[in-house]
């Protein structure tokens, strides 16, 4: 009897945190290659930013084999500002959740964008603010949804410019480029 009740309450639980969400999610693997140039006394330096630290500034230490997910409604549509309401979420080795962002700490706006069959071209907008990582990072981003897909946008790429701080290593906002990519989704856990 505690086992079936344990059952009903976890799964009450997740039913309420759907509910509360309001829209069926996606994810996929998200990845950032980045290089930050700053500038110091003796001239500049290209400093790299990866997927890794992105990691590490949200989870505030180094996780060994975690994993960095793009997670996003299945029907995406963009809000009045853009926000397709999209989040980052890191789990562990097993599949933990470790943590996630808030609208607050991390967005994709589109605020423009042209389709074509199962290609988007979207002019996107990523907006980091988390740990000791801040950037706003710019580029139209090619779009590719499969034929059997989940939802969301697809995978995708994005040549991106803009500005980048990482705390303690760079010397304030500096100039940055790189690309942002996405694996194909599928159904969020």
């Amino acid at each position: 009897m505690k086992t079936v009740l344990k059952s009903l309450a976890i799964a009450g639980v997740a039913v309420l945190g759907f509910a509360a969400n309001g829209k069926a999610q996606v994810q996929q693997s998200i990845n950032f290659n980045l290089t930050v140039y700053n500038q110091s006394d003796t001239g500049v330096r290209a400093v790299r930013v990866g997927t890794r630290d992105v990691i590490e500034n949200l989870t505030g230490t180094n996780v060994p084999n975690a994993k960095l997910w793009l997670i996003m409604p299945t029907d995406p549509s963009p809000d009045g500002n853009g926000n397709i309401g999209a989040f980052l979420r890191v789990t562990d080795s097993k599949g933990n959740v470790l943590v996630e962002t808030t609208s607050d700490s991390f967005n994709i706006y589109q605020t423009s964008s042209s389709q074509s069959g199962t290609r988007t071209y979207a002019w996107n907008q990523f907006s980091l603010s988390f740990g000791g990582l801040g950037a706003e990072l710019y580029g139209t981003a090619t779009w590719s949804k499969s034929g059997h897909s989940p939802g969301g946008q697809g995978s995708f790429h994005c040549s991106v410019n803009g500005h980048c701080a990482l705390g303690g290593i760079t010397s304030g906002e500096m100039p940055c480029v790189g690309s942002i990519s996405g694996g194909a989704p599928r159904p969020a856990n």
